[in-house]
């Protein structure tokens, strides 16, 4: 038999091999090995911004394209400012999946990263984005390898490497959002290429009328419904936006969540506004 003492080491010692696993890996990598992520939406189309907040220890940065007036040329000097953080990896959520913009972003953005397209209902619409971020014959998107930021304008990777790369280091999401989308969402998450489902629960809320009302009976049973059949999934990972009802362990744990976003730029930075004149206002 084993001295209790001696299996507590061994269990101990995986489990930090797991960790240091997972802290060595690219973000797709960690997920699909068990890993948890958190991370925060960039909105405010500022690289300063962008920049100070890839310093802070966040897992990923959401880089919007789809609310914020971020475009292909300002998302790149986003991208540029966040390449700085040792840590921090940018997913970039497009304006709707659109097979040309896929391509410009997919050519701007160093790997290891992510992108995540909104408003996902199909099977067919999960395919045509996966198909959009491979190149032939296994999908669609056009090639500029040597030319692009994606390869270090070919001169940090050769073509093999790159393409490997993207193959390994590319985390595709999709955003189910409405409650058509919830009735296909276990057949979504069954569509090879797609590595996470992310839930918004706004628009998930918007669909049937209750925008916001996250409380709501009806509001909660869709999101769950959409949860449960996700986590049913054998390959298809759990992402989503933390909703002001919720909180991040409970997201994780009970929820199943592997990914979360639970904070927006402009968001931290109004709530931070406001307390600070808070507390000015007390003192004059």
């Amino acid at each position: 038999l084993i001295p209790f003492w001696v299996l507590c080491l061994i269990i101990t010692c995986m489990m930090l091999f797991h960790h240091l696993l997972c802290t060595m890996l690219s973000l797709r990598q960690s997920l699909l090995n068990g890993g948890k992520a958190y991370g925060s939406m960039v909105m405010s189309n500022s690289p300063v911004v962008t920049e100070l907040m890839g310093q802070v220890g966040y897992d990923f940065l959401l880089i919007d394209h789809e609310h914020a007036p971020t475009t292909i040329e300002s998302g790149q000097g986003l991208l540029q400012a966040l390449s700085g953080s040792s840590k921090t990896e940018p997913i970039v959520r497009l304006p709707s999946h659109d097979v040309v913009y896929m391509k410009k972003v997919l050519d701007s953005m160093k790997l290891p990263g992510g992108v995540l397209v909104p408003m996902v209902d199909t099977v067919e619409m999960a395919q045509e984005v996966v198909a959009s971020t491979r190149y032939p014959p296994a999908g669609k998107r056009g090639c500029a390898v040597p030319f692009v930021r994606g390869s270090g304008w070919g001169m940090t990777l050769q073509q093999d490497e790159y393409l490997k790369q993207c193959e390994n280091d590319l985390l595709v999401m999709v955003q189910v959002e409405t409650e058509f989308g919830v009735t296909n969402i276990a057949d979504i998450a069954a569509v090879d290429g797609i590595d996470m489902i992310f839930l918004g629960p706004m628009d998930l809320s918007a669909s049937i009328g209750k925008m916001g009302q996250f409380d709501d009976p009806q509001v909660i049973a869709l999101v769950q419904e959409a949860e449960e059949k996700v986590r049913e999934s054998p390959t298809c990972l759990l992402g989503g936006f933390r909703p002001p009802t919720r909180n991040v362990q409970e997201m994780f744990t009970e929820g199943g969540y592997s990914l979360v976003a639970g904070s927006v730029d402009m968001g931290l930075l109004r709530e931070a506004a406001k307390q600070d004149i808070k507390g000015a206002g007390s003192t004059i």
